[in-house]
């Protein structure tokens, strides 16, 4: 089906999954790999629970300088040509001849800041399901007068999102950049005076965590939640124990951003790929010097065995064992966020 971004039809879904205490999984990409990844999730989980039509959110940001996404979609590092190739390739993903073609597909533009990109925010606003206008890194007024501005250019047209506190990078918190947890009085001001529908509160996550000791804070959820009802957006959940996630519909958020730990999962699998075959990449000589280096144990001569011939193999050096090791490990791991997060109850 075409891509679901009419602002009505969007809330629709939203206040279903509320309703079914569902948190919608916002999955973050920055290559074909991860968006296509992103899709199979939904599918393959869909022909679990016996729905074919199941909504899946695949995101990523534009210029936002901790991670502009859109930059890296293509080696020539131009934003815009990043957000043209995406929307190309989900036109084609949602089209006929696509296996996704009945998923419910909502793309969202995250952490857009509107001195960055006022130009995404305004010109393709009506291609986007969602977006989050981010000003959170203002003082709270300035944010208030920044978020509501752009709500009133694009009421009615898009799903707006806005940050009431500055969610923590993991690389910044050290600093006490951002600790102090957004109050239900704030959340509430902020929703009123900007009329965003969707709020992201900080509750003690980060941004990027590989390793962190963040703490979230679900009593500061449960008590905005209280103050705004279940509208809320978790930034940060590679920072939520995964024994956690299951609770956070019935803490109030409908949605939860995902991206970390795709990339820590997909990067992995692809390592895991490259260094299994080794053999079959380099050549003797190649794969001796970096032994006599110690670099390599001499073990890795044996992955030749098997054929008697070490050296480079198309099927090996080429893109797609390592597209699809990537692709696989990506889907995998949002399928156990479509778990956590409670999909399956859209088979109720």
């Amino acid at each position: 089906m075409p891509l679901v971004t009419n602002y009505n039809d969007v809330l629709v879904i939203y206040r279903d999954a509320a309703k079914k205490k569902i948190g919608l999984p916002v999955f973050c990409a920055e290559d074909r790999e991860t968006l296509e990844a992103i899709l199979a999730s939904a599918l393959a989980y869909g022909k679990r629970i016996g729905v074919n039509d199941l909504p899946i959110i695949p995101a990523w940001t534009s210029r936002y300088p901790p991670r502009s996404q859109m930059v890296m979609v293509s080696a020539c590092g131009n934003p815009r040509l990043g957000h043209r190739l995406f929307f190309s390739d989900l036109d084609v993903f949602s089209g006929p001849d696509s296996p996704y073609r009945q998923l419910r597909i909502m793309p969202h533009l995250d952490h857009a800041f509107p001195w960055l990109d006022a130009d995404v925010l305004i010109e393709w606003a009506d291609k986007f399901a969602s977006v989050m206008c981010d000003a959170s890194e203002k003082p709270l007024d300035e944010n208030i007068r920044i978020t509501a501005e752009y709500v009133r250019k694009v009421r009615g047209k898009v799903v707006v999102e806005g940050a009431v506190d500055e969610v923590p990078d993991s690389a910044r918190s050290a600093n006490g950049i951002g600790r102090d947890y957004t109050l239900p009085e704030q959340a509430r001001r902020f929703l009123k005076e900007t009329g965003v529908d969707i709020i992201v509160p900080n509750v003690g996550t980060e941004h990027r965590a590989t390793d962190t000791m963040a703490h979230y804070n679900a009593a500061a959820a449960k008590a905005i939640s209280a103050a705004v009802g279940s509208i809320m957006c978790l930034h940060g959940s590679s920072s939520v124990p995964h024994e956690t996630l299951a609770l956070l519909p019935a803490h109030g958020f409908v949605k939860v951003n995902v991206y970390t730990t795709l990339a820590v999962h997909g990067g992995q699998a692809l390592a895991r790929n490259v260094v299994s075959n080794l053999a079959r990449i380099f050549d003797k000589g190649q794969l001796q010097e970096w032994i006599a280096r110690g670099v390599l144990g001499s073990a890795v001569l044996d992955q030749g065995a098997q054929t008697a011939v070490i050296g480079p193999r198309l099927r090996d050096v080429a893109n797609p064992p390592r597209r699809d090791a990537w692709f696989g490990a990506v889907r995998d791991r949002c399928m156990v966020y479509l778990d956590a997060l409670g999909y399956g109850k859209f088979a109720v």
